[in-house]
């Protein structure tokens, strides 16, 4: 009986395979717009599908809700690998040595032109979080002193997602303020 169902189970997967791997490298090199990745990408989906249907999560044999399983799964093996990369190129780690170097020579070439250049910076920020609406500038307030999403949303009674749409566009609205003021300045 295993034998049989291991049979079944390899012709179905052939057929699609043969069916559906063009078809998938395409879709895929549509959204990474490098082949190589779309059929690394595609291998992954294929693996996942035959995981899927060894644990029991893919129960259906229609060649319509599988390649629809498949596709999603290939979709979302993409989503995940973007969001790695996009995470690993916008994060960089220093090392707290080299970081505490950097603050104290800044602070001991420091002279009078820098620190009105700071004060000035220092009052033009200050100014723009004063005008931001009364609930952005609370969010932007707990984020300053390290609090966490969680912590400012029960601080706010906001939901997370509401605490982190403040944060969006209270940090746009500083940058445009903020930027603009010292274009001015200068």
């Amino acid at each position: 009986m295993q034998t049989r169902v291991s049979e079944i189970e390899k012709n179905l997967f052939e057929r699609l395979y043969a069916s559906y791997q063009p078809l998938l490298v395409r879709f895929l090199t549509r959204m990474t717009r490098c082949p190589q990745r779309a059929e690394d990408l595609a291998q992954v989906a294929w693996l996942k599908l035959l995981a899927a249907r060894s644990r029991g999560a893919c129960q259906t044999s229609s060649d319509i809700e599988l390649r629809a399983y498949l596709f999603t799964v290939a979709r979302n093996a993409f989503l995940d690998e973007y969001t790695r990369k996009h995470e690993a190129v916008r994060t960089r780690t220093v090392d707290p040595v080299v970081l505490d170097a950097l603050i104290n020579e800044s602070s001991s070439v420091a002279g009078p032109e820098l620190a009105a250049e700071r004060e000035q910076a220092h009052s033009i920020l200050r100014g723009a979080v004063a005008n931001l609406p009364v609930e952005q500038r609370k969010v932007i307030g707990l984020w300053s002193q390290g609090a966490s999403i969680r912590e400012m949303a029960s601080e706010c009674a906001a939901p997370t997602d509401t605490v982190l749409s403040r944060k969006k566009y209270a940090v746009a609205r500083l940058r445009g303020c903020v930027g603009g003021a010292l274009r001015a300045a200068c």
